[in-house]
């Protein structure tokens, strides 16, 4: 009976829940990274908004992208931060349902996101010219189906991080095309 903590549970249920609360440390962290990362692009995007006296037709709709990406990203590890401060994990199966939920509602976000573009580029006939809308549409996608594979087989973070790093990562793509100047084409000898 040595084993036994004093609150009558196993020392290893007490070790269990000591690594599950380590590791959710850990990963609400990567969550308030992400969270600056994307308030951070979202911030100098505006920037380059204010001081561009003009944006083309083609870098104001990379800056509403840049800002579309990284608002979801903020939004999706805001929610799940704010989730995370519920209440303590206390069994693997507890942290393995908490990722599963928090992965079901990064595909309710990004779903609605989705929607509100393809509202967007109905509205304005966007969708006849198909070349950087293709790449938006595949990265939400991507993340939808990792989002949903994460939920309901694998119920961990990693897969949820991927999915918040590929929206920043487009986010980032975004920005920038936004702030590099256009390349003039050389003429030909």
């Amino acid at each position: 009976i040595l084993w036994q903590s004093t609150s009558g549970r196993g020392f290893n249920s007490r070790r269990l829940h000591q690594r599950c609360y380590h590791i959710f440390m850990v990963e609400q962290q990567i969550l308030i990274t992400i969270a600056t990362i994307a308030v951070t692009l979202a911030g100098f995007s505006g920037v380059v908004g204010i001081f561009s006296k003009e944006l083309s037709p083609i870098k104001s709709y990379k800056l509403e992208t840049l800002l579309f990406q990284s608002g979801v990203a903020l939004f999706a590890s805001l929610t799940t931060l704010i989730a995370s401060q519920i209440g303590g994990l206390e069994s693997e199966q507890e942290f393995r349902l908490f990722w599963s939920i928090s992965s079901w509602a990064y595909v309710s976000i990004t779903v609605i996101a989705l929607i509100f573009a393809t509202i967007d580029i109905i509205k304005t006939e966007a969708y006849k010219n198909i070349n950087y809308d293709i790449l938006f549409y595949l990265s939400f996608f991507l993340v939808i189906a990792l989002l949903i594979f994460n939920a309901l087989y694998i119920q961990d973070a990693y897969l949820y991080h991927i999915a918040l790093e590929i929206n920043l990562a487009f986010a980032f793509v975004s920005f920038y095309t936004l702030v590099m100047p256009a390349k003039e084409k050389l003429p030909k000898k």
